[in-house]
């Protein structure tokens, strides 16, 4: 399988899609209880938002490569 800068491209973008609705479905939740995403907490206590984020922030700086390598 050969994957090339354009497919990663593509596939980064998806992601970031795929991310931003799981923010937007942790915010829903977090609304019908009261509160901001940002305050939710796992049954562990760990905030909810924070993989989220994590994972958007390395998605952004995939594409920032990919278009720094042009």
């Amino acid at each position: 399988m050969i994957i090339t800068q354009d497919i990663l491209r593509r596939d980064t973008v998806k992601l970031l899609k795929q991310i931003d609705q799981q923010i937007d479905e942790v915010n829903r939740h977090a609304a019908q209880i009261g509160i901001e995403g940002y305050q939710l907490r796992e049954s562990s206590g760990g905030w909810v938002m924070t993989p989220l984020l994590l994972a958007k922030a390395q998605a952004y700086a995939t594409l920032v490569q990919l278009q720094s390598s042009r």
